[in-house]
């Protein structure tokens, strides 16, 4: 069965400064990489609009490679991009009731998409 492909970058053009926001592509053909060129476009249009950097945001900030989201880091870092240490983020849940059924909600949608996709022969 052949899976169609979905690739796509959300980027913030603010100030100085174009921001990769977000990135996602499905599997058909990742071997690719298609997330390579998305990143090159989106260099492309910080350079045509003016702006001083294109930022890729975050990574964990743990760079050993046995850590699950190094290949982000060496995604990132393939752009020669420089790694700039920041202050750690906080999250502060000010309405636990909601955040709780929302976290449940979740686990409820996952578990009935994975259903879904194994009975239309998705995945095994």
């Amino acid at each position: 069965m052949m899976e169609n492909q979905y690739l796509g970058i959300f980027d913030i053009d603010y100030g100085n400064k174009v921001w990769y926001l977000y990135g996602a592509s499905s599997n058909e053909h990742r071997n690719l990489m298609p997330n390579y060129l998305l990143q090159w476009e989106g260099i492309k249009y910080a350079i045509s609009q003016g702006k001083d950097m294109y930022d890729f945001r975050g990574v964990s900030g743990v760079l050993d490679e046995s850590h699950p989201q190094y290949g982000l880091y060496r995604f990132k870092k393939g752009f020669n991009a420089e790694f700039t240490e920041f202050i750690g983020e906080i999250y502060l849940n000010f309405k636990p009731l909601t955040y709780k059924l929302y976290k449940i909600s979740e686990k409820i949608f996952k578990k009935a998409r994975g259903i879904v996709r194994k009975l239309k022969g998705e995945i095994k």
